[in-house]
Formats: C-alpha cells, sequence, structure tokens
C-alpha cells in the first residue's frame, strides 16, 4: 500500500524532507535518461523558493525541444528531434516522425551497403584486369604492369595500389632506419 503524502506543519521538517527527497527524484530523473535515452527536466522549489534542477541531456536542449518559444517561432531541432512538429510550434517527435526517420536511416544504411558491395566489385574487377596485364607482360610483379594496358576504370584503383604500396615501404624504411640509429656502434681500433 503507498504511504499517504500529506504537508508538514512545521517548516524545519520540511525543509530537512525536501532535502532528503530531492535527491531521489533527480537520481530517478537520472536513470530514465541514461536507461532509456529519455530527455528529462525535472525542476523542484524548496520550501524556502530555492530552484534545484535536474536536465538531462541539457536544460536548454529539453526546454527548446518541447516547449513553444516564446516569439512563436520554432524550436530548434535536436539529434533526437530533428523534424520539429509545427503544431502549435511543438518540438516533440510523434511516435509516426520517429518512426518515418527510423525509416529512412534504415533505407541510407542499405544504400550505404549497396555502394560498398558495388565498389567491391569494382576493386576485385580492376584488380583481376591488372593480373591479366601482369600475366600477359610476364612480369613478376603487379606494381610493374603497364598502364597503357589498362582501362579508365583500372587507373584510379591501381593508383590507390600505388600509394598505399609506397606507404608501406616507407614505414618499413622508416622502421629500418630507426632500428639503426639505436644500435650501439662500435668505436673504431686505432
Amino acid at each position: 500500500m503507498a504511504k499517504e503524502l500529506r504537508p508538514f506543519d512545521n517548516e524545519d521538517q520540511r525543509r530537512h524532507s525536501f532535502r532528503k527527497r530531492r535527491p531521489t527524484l533527480f537520481g530517478m530523473a537520472h536513470d530514465l535518461s541514461e536507461e532509456f535515452g529519455a530527455h528529462v527536466a525535472v525542476i523542484a522549489f524548496s520550501p524556502a523558493g530555492e530552484p534545484h534542477a535536474f536536465c538531462a541531456p541539457t536544460a536548454d536542449s529539453v526546454l527548446r525541444t518541447y516547449l513553444p518559444a516564446a516569439d512563436g517561432l520554432l524550436p530548434n531541432p535536436t539529434p533526437h528531434s530533428p523534424f520539429p512538429g509545427s503544431a502549435a510550434g511543438v518540438g516533440a517527435e510523434t511516435a509516426g516522425e520517429a518512426a518515418a526517420r527510423v525509416a529512412g536511416m534504415r533505407r541510407e544504411v542499405d544504400e550505404t551497403k549497396a555502394m560498398v558491395a558495388e565498389e567491391w566489385a569494382r576493386v576485385a574487377a580492376a584488380r583481376e584486369k591488372v593480373r591479366a596485364a601482369q600475366g600477359a607482360a610476364q612480369k613478376q610483379n603487379w606494381w610493374e604492369v603497364d598502364v597503357e594496358a589498362l582501362g579508365e576504370e583500372e587507373l584510379p584503383v591501381f593508383m590507390r595500389a600505388l600509394e598505399m604500396f609506397k606507404a608501406e615501404v616507407q614505414e618499413r624504411i622508416d622502421a629500418m632506419a630507426s632500428a639503426r640509429m639505436s644500435l650501439p656502434r662500435e668505436k673504431k681500433r686505432q
């Protein structure tokens, strides 16, 4: 059974109870924010009239998102509400708007996956052309291939491969040079 809450007659008891319960209230608000990613704003005024607030992520973002603007303009969008509703100037996102936004993000992910797969297929085709040119020219290494034998689509892939190869060679040279410098040098015998 719930505890019956009633106002305290004694001012000191009221202040003491407020000081004791306020952290619990703010702790619950913090838990809601952390566990569910909820936007939370709790403002409590002490018996002496002092304001105490807990807001997550920030008071400004919560107020701009969920309260109508004083000048009648729509609130600024937040990451959770990029398209504030126009009804009464409220920026809270409805479930339908959230579902539409999530569906749009999923579409973007699918399109990006398709583009990545397409790029990998293009790179694989270019790699095969480079290997075929290498075999036809009877070259031992892929970087010795005659670029004239490559087509327009293979050249950018070939150039990226050469740049990566150059960077890898430079890393090995740097590693060898630093290893040589760290070795103690023998003194010349006279």
